[in-house]
């Protein structure tokens, strides 16, 4: 009976089903071995590199959760169902440890449920102290961060697993929390375990058994940042439901308003407004930059709080004066094809050299009267045109989901001449964010890797506070 009632076997001391357990100076003796670790009171300090807390005993369905404070490039992990060497990559799963700045560090921000459910977002800086729970039970794992889900995988009965991660699967084994860096301090306080029955029923895998969900998972195995950079709270969809789409699928999002002459957002008060609705959430904060108007509608230091900007070149004044926005059809003008391809490129490329903006978001898109001759009328010239403008501007190209752009043989000249790339949606509404199908397909036709993808420039390093805004509109 006594060793009915225990999830944590063959080891000493023994946590009993639904006892909590709080892990101090006092006791930390008692419940694990410790390597380097110093102590602050009852705070756990891991100051040098390789310092570490690996448990005596094993669990199998659980909840660790802890306060943590990191100081600047500190770096870490919280790995479960290890052997005893505590080694994720041999056996078990890790939660990230990392508040650094983006292109500073590990690419994986806290909460990542490491090479499984990858989280690239900065969801709290260095010089704070933040919450963190892990739950395991039966087939799913949650991870959170301040109480927002910022991970959650549910595991077939079969993972797809790479090489190297066949043993990276659900079992039973040690706890082990690591400081992987040599610089910085992770600080761990009111450290919490909670042991849960084996009786949990599993939940239903049937969702990732598809093509586009084995793809999903073998990116995130390979540390791929699988983010769609470009959705939009738009025809009654919430954060939370873009969260949940991503979480589920196993990629990122960022979220954008549409900032521009007669659109939502119009102004600093309104930029600023939607930033901070929105500072909270565990989405990258993105703007929208519509139509050329919009360097005269926003100040530098309103732009540069938002993670990136992007825009395309959807809407501009041709040779006549006409404005045009050329998915609608009434207000788009081709007199003259070849005119019309030439004046679009030298908009595009203007665009580039002149706004300061991170991504180029809907590339390559034509008006529907000349859709049906892309490939005729984007001619080597004109690509590597364009081309040239993005690599010479340090600007990304997006690979868009919704009008199936660029085209597979210009993403194949952008990635030979060095752009870096992005995924993303642009859904008009509630029912259409998709799961990234033409972007995927593209990555995997075009050979793309994580090196030619794109993160989000460190908040000192915005490129509209380095270059200011045009002086006047580009077209």
């Amino acid at each position: 009976m006594l060793l009915a009632a225990l999830v944590i076997v063959s080891c000493t001391p023994a946590i009993k089903v639904d006892e909590e357990v709080s892990i101090n100076r006092s006791n930390a003796d008692k419940y694990w071995e410790q390597y380097n670790l110093e102590f602050s009171n009852d705070t756990l300090l891991l100051i040098k590199r390789n310092a570490a807390l690996v448990s005596d005993f094993t669990v199998k369905n659980f909840t660790v959760a802890a306060n943590l404070f990191t100081s600047g490039e500190a770096e870490g992990s919280f790995a479960f169902h290890t052997g005893p060497s505590g080694d994720a990559s041999v056996k078990g799963y890790s939660v990230m440890i990392n508040n650094s700045d983006y292109r500073s560090g590990s690419a994986q921000k806290t909460g990542s449920l490491s090479r499984i459910r990858n989280n690239f977002i900065r969801i709290v800086p260095d010089g704070a102290w933040f919450a963190v729970r892990v739950e395991v039970k039966s087939n799913n794992i949650k991870v959170f961060v301040n109480e927002k889900l910022i991970s959650e995988y549910v595991e077939p009965a079969n993972p797809l697993r790479i090489n190297g991660l066949e043993n990276m699967r659900l079992s039973e084994g040690y706890l082990h929390i690591i400081k992987t860096s040599e610089n910085g301090i992770i600080k761990i306080a009111d450290l919490r375990i909670t042991s849960h029955g084996n009786d949990i029923p599993p939940v239903d895998d049937s969702f990732l058994n598809d093509s586009t969900g084995e793809m999903l998972s073998l990116l995130n195995q390979q540390g791929f940042p699988v983010i769609d950079f470009h959705g939009h709270l738009k025809g009654g969809l919430t954060v939370e439901q873009v969260r949940e789409h991503g979480r589920l699928n196993g990629y990122n999002f960022g979220l954008a308003p549409n900032c521009g002459l007669n659109f939502p957002v119009t102004n600093d008060s309104s930029l600023t407004a939607y930033y901070n609705e929105m500072a909270a959430e565990p989405v990258f904060k993105a703007m929208q930059c519509e139509g050329r108007e919009w360097i005269t509608l926003f100040s530098p230091e309103a732009i540069s709080r938002y993670d990136y900007i992007f825009t395309d070149a959807m809407t501009w004044t041709d040779h006549r004066g006409r404005r045009m926005r050329l998915w609608i059809p009434e207000e788009t003008f081709v007199d003259n094809e070849q005119q019309f391809m030439d004046m679009l490129v030298a908009r595009i490329v203007a665009i580039l050299s002149q706004e300061p903006v991170d991504i180029h978001v809907n590339p390559t898109f034509l008006p529907d009267r000349i859709a049906g001759k892309y490939d005729l009328l984007w001619t080597e010239e004109r690509m590597d045109k364009v081309i040239k403008a993005l690599v010479e501007n340090d600007v990304a190209l997006e690979i868009n989901s919704r009008f199936r752009i660029p085209s597979l043989a210009f993403i194949k000249r952008a990635k030979e001449a060095g752009v870096k790339f992005t995924l993303g949606t642009n859904n008009g509404g509630s029912d259409d964010l998709g799961r990234l199908d033409y972007s995927l397909k593209i990555v995997k036709d075009a050979g793309i890797t994580p090196e030619d993808m794109f993160l989000p420039r460190p908040s000192g390093d915005k490129k509209v506070m380095k270059t200011g805004l045009p002086s006047k509109i580009t077209g």
